[in-house]
C-alpha cells in the first residue's frame, strides 16, 4: 500500500499538478511549477521522495517515505552527504493530492545543508522505526544543482523580485543566488 501511495506521490510531485511544458527533467531530478510554487524533487525507486517545495515565499526541503506520522510532531532524521552526516529534526505535515492525503516530513533548509546536498553525488536519509529498526533511502544528486536553479530563477521570473522566495522563520528560507557544487 505504501509503495502505491508514493507511486501516487511520485506521478504528481508532491501536489503540484502541472501542465507538461513547466515539467523539466534535470538528470534524476525535476523541476517544476504551478502558479507560485515550485518544486524540484528526485526519487528512490518509487519507494521516497526528495525535494524542494518553494510556496508563498518560503523553500523548505521534503522527505515522503509512505511512513505515517502525527502531524505537527517532530521526527529525527539521519542525513548522509559527501561532507558528513546530519541530524534532523523534519516536521509531519499533510498534504492533499488529488490522489488523497499525502504525509510529508519538512526539513528545515540552511546554508549548511545546502552546502552539503551540493557537494554530494548521492546521500541517504535513515528513518527510525519503532522496532529499532530504520528505514534507509537514496538519492541521487545528479541534475540537484540545475533542478534548484531553474525552480528559483522560474520563479523569480513569474513573481518578480519582490515576490520571489526569501528568508523566513519556521525552517524555511531563500534558496541561495548560486545553487551548485563548491
Amino acid at each position: 500500500m505504501r509503495r502505491l501511495i508514493l507511486s501516487a506521490l511520485l506521478a504528481m510531485v508532491a501536489a503540484c499538478p502541472v501542465s507538461a511544458e513547466d515539467r523539466v527533467e534535470h538528470g534524476d531530478w525535476v523541476s517544476q511549477f504551478l502558479d507560485d510554487k515550485g518544486e524540484a524533487s528526485t526519487h528512490d525507486n518509487g519507494t521516497a521522495m526528495f525535494g524542494m517545495l518553494c510556496a508563498e515565499r518560503l523553500c523548505r526541503y521534503y522527505y515522503a517515505n509512505g511512513i505515517d506520522c502525527d502531524p505537527g510532531s517532530n521526527y529525527p532524521l539521519m542525513i548522509t552527504t559527501a561532507v558528513g552526516a546530519m541530524a534532523i529534526d523534519a516536521i509531519c505535515e499533510p498534504m492533499k493530492t488529488a490522489n488523497g492525503d499525502v504525509k510529508l516530513f519538512w526539513i528545515p533548509e540552511s546554508p549548511k545543508l545546502n552546502e552539503a546536498l551540493g557537494q554530494s553525488e548521492t546521500i541517504g536519509i535513515a528513518f527510525p522505526l519503532t522496532s529499532g529498526q530504520f528505514r534507509t533511502n537514496l538519492f541521487s544528486m545528479n541534475g540537484y544543482d540545475e533542478a534548484i536553479a531553474r525552480m528559483v530563477e522560474g520563479l523569480r521570473e513569474r513573481m518578480g523580485q519582490e515576490g520571489a522566495p526569501s528568508s523566513e522563520p519556521e525552517g524555511g528560507s531563500e534558496v541561495p543566488d548560486n545553487p551548485g557544487r563548491t
